[in-house]
Order: C-alpha cells, then structure tokens, then sequence
C-alpha cells in the first residue's frame, strides 16, 4: 500500500516528515486522531478536522467539517486529491506531501515497520523536538496524587493521562499507599484526589489496579492504573511503542515531569520539567538522573520525541537530618519501561 509522507513546512518541527500508512488517517487537534494538530491558547484547527483517505492507491484529503477550513495550495477545499508538492493546511499547520513511493528497507527494519504499520499508521521525526514544547504537552495531562483529609492535603505521587475517559497511569506502590489509607473505600471520609498541574483542577480517584505481578515494596512491575470519577475528558498522553525503548542507548537525552513533594504545593501544584540522560539500560528499565524524590514516583519519562517510553518507579533515597527521605546523591534512579502500562491497559492503547 502506498504510504502518505507529509513534511512540516514551518514551525519548531520544520523539516520533520510524519509518515502514515492504512486505509485512513484522522487529522486534527483531538489526541485521538493518528495526526495531532498543534493546541494554542486560540486554535485555527478543529478537533476532527480532517481525514486522508487512501482510495485506489491515491491520496484524497477531505474536510471534517472543520471551522475554519481546509487548503491546499492555499485553496480551500472539501475534498481533494493529493499530489507530491502539494502544501496542506490544517489551522496552524501546514505540510507538504512528499514522494509516497516504496522505500526498500533492509529485512530486519522492514520487519520492525511492518509490525508497528499493523496500528494504522507511523510517524518518524527527523529531529529531537524542543523540552519546551515537551513540557507543554505534559503539564496538560499530569496530576499530582494526593491524600485530602478534611482539606488537609498531602502529595504521595504523580500519575498521568493515559485514556480520554479518566485513566491515570503510576506506580503500583502509590495504589497500594491510597489502599492502605482507606481512600479508595466508597465510605471513607478521606479522599484520594488528582489534582491537574497548572489549573488546579480536583478529581476524586474512586478505584486503582495494580500489575499483577507485582510484589509490595519491589520495583519489578511497579506499575498502576487509578480510575479517576466521572467527569469531563482528560489529554492522554502518548506511548512510545517498543521500538522505541529498544532504541535506547546510554547518553540519549530524556525528560520526566512530576511533583517532588518536598517542595510543592499540595493546594496549588505546580508540575516540574527535569532533563538528564539515560546512564543505562537493563531489561525494561532504564537508569537516569532526572531529578527523581518522593512524590515524583509515577512520573512519566519522555524521550526527544515527547511520547512517554517509561515511568518513574523509584530512586536511592537516605533519611535527611528531619527523618524524611532525600535523594541520596548517587542518581541510582530507575524508570520502567511503557509497555508495562499498555499491559494493564490491554488493548485500549
């Protein structure tokens, strides 16, 4: 089947090609469209804004009904068939089709494209995309977990976006904390809450899962999901596939985003950006500096991309002169891998 390229024509990912494969390619500024539009303070571009159509081995791009409309060659259009050098607009962005011919790969990489091509689509980047632009996309979907007791807040984790519908990836041992509190329990007066970085916004946690095999007080497997109560859609953020995390070597560049506890607000946290590099790899775990303490536990890790490829479990942590815990100073901090969240989450991501 013959792939769509489109290249970014200006913007902070200028030059970087996206390349998509399938019968279909949903386009706009929703996360659940295979092309993510760029979000602002004013958008051009609507949440189902587009669609790529591959029919009879062309290329059609078609209008979703879009507010402000869609261009190509600075026209608008409803529906019309792509050509290489073709530049499609979307809002805020705008792309150029480039040669959608067969690329003859190697066997062994084309084996890796033809099994993540199977989810619909691929997208490579040229080029590391700015920790600003990182830190962006994940002070929409981070939450800082916190224990409410009569108003009394505390922070025991970070936990981040992984479903529209209200699912929060962490840590197992975070989960089984809020178990011990009793905060999960329908009846009890102290409440387990996420509350979002930036806007403050509180929603109650009513229910957590942990990996099942997962052991109290062990890395392996530290991982959770919590069910947050009903309410409004969140952003998930997305998952680096397995390919990506193979990829890793030491001395890449990564990022973590989370809520040490030491030193947030628990009524108005505000998200942390720390940025290091990966010191090592073993397994599915990942070693890092990233400023890890408590209350990052649960933060996501994102490779120069901004996808997540791993969550933080855990660091090398003494008792400070107050008896609480410190880092220690040796950076023995480890992250593990995504593929551990898509197991819980099974087949909705």
């Amino acid at each position: 089947m013959r792939r769509l390229r489109l290249r970014y024509e200006s913007g902070p990912r200028r030059g970087d090609e996206l390349i998509f494969s399938g019968p279909r390619v949903r386009i706009g500024r929703s996360r659940t469209n295979s092309l993510v539009l760029t979000e602002t303070d004013t958008p051009f571009s609507s949440g189902r804004h587009a669609e790529a159509l591959n029919e009879r081995g062309a290329w059609w791009i078609v209008d979703s009904g879009s507010t402000n409309g869609t261009f190509v060659n600075g026209a608008p259009v409803q529906r019309c068939r792509l050509r290489t050098g073709d530049v499609v607009a979307f809002g805020d962005d705008r792309f150029v089709v480039s040669d959608g011919r067969r690329v003859w790969l190697a066997t062994a990489a084309a084996a890796v494209l033809a099994g993540i091509a199977a989810a619909g689509y691929v997208a490579y980047r040229r080029t590391p995309i700015p920790v600003e632009q990182i830190a962006a996309i994940a002070a929409r979907s981070v939450y800082a977990v916190a224990i409410d007791d009569n108003s009394r807040r505390s922070i025991v984790g970070t936990a981040f976006a992984v479903d529209g519908d209200g699912l929060l990836a962490t840590n197992a041992h975070i989960v089984e904390v809020l178990r011990q509190r009793g905060t999960l329990a329908k009846a009890s007066a102290v409440r387990a809450i996420a509350i979002h970085g930036d806007t403050y916004e509180v929603r109650q946690i009513v229910a957590g899962t942990v990996d099942p095999s997962w052991q109290s007080g062990s890395l392996r497997a530290d991982v959770g999901i919590l069910h947050l109560e009903r309410g409004a859609a969140i952003v998930p953020l997305p998952l680096a596939g397995a390919a990506a995390f193979a990829r890793l070597q030491r001395g890449m560049s990564l990022a973590s985003f989370g809520f040490p506890g030491v030193s947030t607000d628990p009524q108005k946290p505000r998200g942390r950006l720390s940025v290091d590099v990966v010191g090592d790899v073993r397994e599915d775990y990942v070693q890092t500096g990233l400023a890890i303490a408590p209350g990052t536990s649960g933060s996501p890790v994102f490779d120069n991309q901004g996808a997540v490829i791993a969550i933080v479990a855990g660091g090398d942590f003494v008792k400070g002169a107050n008896g609480a815990l410190v880092p220690s100073g040796s950076q023995a901090n480890w992250a593990i891998s995504v593929a551990r969240i898509r197991g819980l989450l099974g087949g909705k991501r």
